[in-house]
């Protein structure tokens, strides 16, 4: 890498980049020593990759906002997504950034900054009627938005998720179809699109199967370990014998309740949780639940935003789309037969 390459590259002489890689006392503006120090370092990256960086930096970028990366089906779909987009010559850059409003935020402006093509967003659990509007002006003016997994409150862009409120169903039919009538339900807070969902297709499944309704039988949680220990603590008092937990995450807090007051999963209790994460098969009994295809979600994401990327001006302007996966159970040894007594 020689001195007159980066001056070439960044448009300065080349005594100039000697100035500033030797970190000398100059009148060089901060924008032309940063420009300068960024050519050296992709230089340098160019020689010790032996290959063409100017290659390297046609790949496209998309932007991904995660909430949570410590949630397994997070990491896991974030993961696919990467990968989906590294096949169809993208790079994504995620932030995760929690629950936090501002944090979210800051990370769609941050990316927005840095010229990303496209965003993926999975708006945080506290997004409401109130906040929402900083990410309608987001999209109005910003790069293409694709929400993933959640809906956000009156956005309109593309939207990939799974069908909620079938898989709310037939976790609890499931359980209904052995025995159980006393179902409790654990699952995310109102306000969240996918938690509103599965709840809606818990109660249709009562419904269909006859079973009363009972609103002291659902426990609105964080979708965390913690809301399952909470929860189960509170079902099992009003005398559930089996629980559906609105993601595996709080399935492993009833685990946690059960095995704390010498109950037995299923012979006491039979739990089924949602999103088959990897954490299923790491439970001291295999945990049932309901599988989102989110492989096929990450697919279609990509799929969506690459579509979308390749409209030219002349193009009639592709309609916004909500796609939906249809979900599965994949059974283990976590639900039992109710025994009648």
């Amino acid at each position: 890498m020689k001195v007159k390459d980066i001056a070439k590259a960044a448009g300065v002489s080349p005594s100039t980049v000697s100035l500033v890689l030797n970190n000398r006392p100059s009148r060089i503006t901060e924008e032309t020593k940063e420009n300068i120090l960024r050519i050296a370092r992709e230089m340098r990256f160019q020689l010790e990759m032996g290959s063409d960086f100017a290659e390297i930096k046609k790949a496209g970028v998309l932007g991904m906002v995660v909430p949570d990366r410590g949630n397994p089906f997070f990491s896991h779909l974030a993961g696919e997504v990467s990968r989906c987009a590294y096949e169809q010559g993208y790079i994504v850059h995620q932030c995760t950034t929690g629950d936090d409003v501002q944090h979210f935020y800051s990370a769609l402006g941050s990316l927005i900054t840095r010229n990303v093509d496209a965003l993926i967003v999975i708006p945080p659990r506290t997004m409401n009627k109130e906040n929402v509007k900083a990410l309608k002006s987001f999209q109005k003016s910003g790069p293409p938005i694709v929400l993933l997994d959640r809906a956000a409150y009156s956005v309109f862009c593309d939207f990939v998720t799974a069908d909620n409120k079938y898989g709310g169903r037939i976790a609890t039919e499931y359980l209904i179809s052995h025995g159980h009538t006393k179902i409790g339900c654990i699952i995310g807070e109102e306000n969240i699109y996918t938690a509103r969902k599965r709840l809606n297709g818990y109660c249709e499944a009562l419904s269909a199967a006859g079973i009363s309704y009972n609103n002291e039988l659902v426990h609105y949680g964080h979708y965390d370990i913690e809301s399952g220990r909470k929860g189960a603590e509170l079902l099992l008092a009003q005398g559930a014998t089996a629980i559906m937990a609105g993601n595996d995450l709080m399935a492993y807090g009833v685990y946690l309740y059960a095995e704390e007051h010498g109950l037995s999963i299923p012979a006491d209790l039979s739990v089924i949780g949602y999103d088959n994460t990897a954490l299923c098969d790491l439970m001291k009994v295999p945990l049932t639940s309901v599988d989102q295809n989110s492989d096929m979600m990450a697919s279609k994401v990509i799929e969506v935003l690459t579509e979308r990327l390749a409209q030219t001006e002349i193009d009639e302007p592709m309609p916004y789309r909500n796609y939906y996966f249809t979900p599965s159970i994949v059974e283990r040894k976590s639900v039992k037969d109710k025994q009648i007594n």
